[in-house]
């Protein structure tokens, strides 16, 4: 870790990328082809950041699509979101900067529940892939929480450097109390940033180290 403070965990939708209006329309697209009703951009604190598996109860069976039809529905859902949205995936606005600042003085690395060969499509998108020395998310839809995954992302960081920082200088780095939960469990510090999906609230009842309301803010706190 020459010259470098530690390692910056970074969640994906909603934190780098500004994902929710493809998926929203996406997800759409398939429930008005079976005429059931639209989801709301308030749906969408439901169903970005977990598994889709877990999120599917909550918002898609009460609009009449059985559990037997998850499967199908995702597929479709994926398939209009892959050739239609991901490939366009914008960087939430100030992202850029704050990315490009912060690879200065640490590592970075992106840890997400997007399967990971659509977090390589997007992140790629963003014209930022080579900002991160790993993207690490699940490889199917099977439910991995993101305790899980960030250990994987370290395991596969010490692999990359030959070495690993003390946890203390890690961060997790995410809009849902998902990701901050995360870090609690592994051990890392956390940031929750009130840009992306989820509220200040639920931030700070998982235990957030820091809240940070922008990008520019994020640097300062980390970088402090």
């Amino acid at each position: 870790m020459t010259n470098k403070k530690g390692i910056l965990f970074f969640d994906l939708d909603g934190t780098v990328a500004d994902s929710g209006t493809g998926i929203l329309a996406s997800m759409n697209h398939v429930l008005e082809a079976r005429h059931l009703q639209p989801l709301t951009s308030e749906d969408l604190t439901h169903f970005v950041g977990p598994p889709l598996s877990v999120s599917f109860p909550i918002v898609f069976a009460p609009r009449g699509i059985p559990a037997k039809d998850m499967q199908m529905f995702i597929e479709e859902y994926r398939a209009i979101y892959g050739a239609t949205y991901l490939p366009q995936t914008p960087l939430n606005p100030g992202m850029g900067d704050a990315l490009s600042e912060l690879k200065n003085s640490w590592r970075l690395a992106i840890v997400t529940s997007k399967p990971e060969p659509q977090a390589l499509i997007a992140i790629q998108a963003t014209g930022l892939r080579h900002y991160f020395d790993i993207v690490v998310g699940p490889h199917d839809d099977s439910e991995i929480s993101k305790a899980q995954l960030l250990e994987r992302a370290l395991r596969e960081m010490n692999e990359l450097h030959g070495d690993l920082p003390a946890l203390t200088s890690c961060w997790m780095i995410g809009d849902r109390h998902h990701d901050i939960d995360a870090g609690v469990e592994v051990g890392t510090r956390t940031v929750g940033v009130l840009w992306g999906f989820g509220s200040r609230e639920e931030l700070s009842s998982a235990g957030a180290t820091a809240i940070v309301e922008t990008p520019k803010e994020l640097v300062v706190v980390l970088n402090n």
